[in-house]
């Protein structure tokens, strides 16, 4: 699945990290649910905090604040996992909060690269009412060497049950 800007649906998912706006796009998003204990995953990338159990389905949940350079947040009740479609496997987004759907249309809309050309991780900036939410996009999350570690350290947890 490819959610670059030019192909990317004109609605997102607006979510809150530490009082910080952010977004994933909607086709992205297979769904999202309050928080559920998270188990360690050893020798998984730096990245990825843990792995949770969805109905029998294993899914490493990625620490979007590590990548961001965010305070480390205790996983709380009210906090939600986003579970999300990266293209290469289903990843959860463990998040404050999440705010709902917004559409967009171009006038709301600019290039990360325009606008944000630090941030890598960013597809591009939705302004929201009086606000921004950086649009993340979850296909240039991991690099292939962390792709590689945690395909390693999720065939060591399968070999392990």
């Amino acid at each position: 699945m490819n959610n670059s800007l030019q192909t990317i649906t004109d609605q997102i998912l607006v979510f809150t990290m530490d009082e910080l706006a952010y977004a994933l796009p909607l086709a992205s998003v297979v769904k999202v649910i309050h928080s559920v204990e998270i188990r360690p995953l050893p020798e998984a990338p730096e990245i990825i905090s843990g792995i949770i159990n969805i109905k029998g389905q294993i899914i490493p949940v990625a620490d979007i604040r590590r990548r961001f350079g965010l305070t480390k947040h205790e996983t709380g009740l009210n906090d939600h996992l986003i579970i999300a479609d990266t293209g290469k496997r289903e990843i959860a987004v463990l998040v404050d909060n999440v705010s709902g759907i917004r559409d967009l249309d171009k006038t709301q809309f600019d290039l990360a690269k325009k606008s944000v050309q630090f941030a890598k991780y960013i597809s591009g900036v939705a302004k929201i009412d009086d606000s921004l939410a950086l649009i993340y996009d979850l296909e240039l999350f991991m690099s292939l060497d962390e792709e590689k570690e945690l395909e390693h350290a999720l065939n060591l947890k399968t070999d392990e049950s």
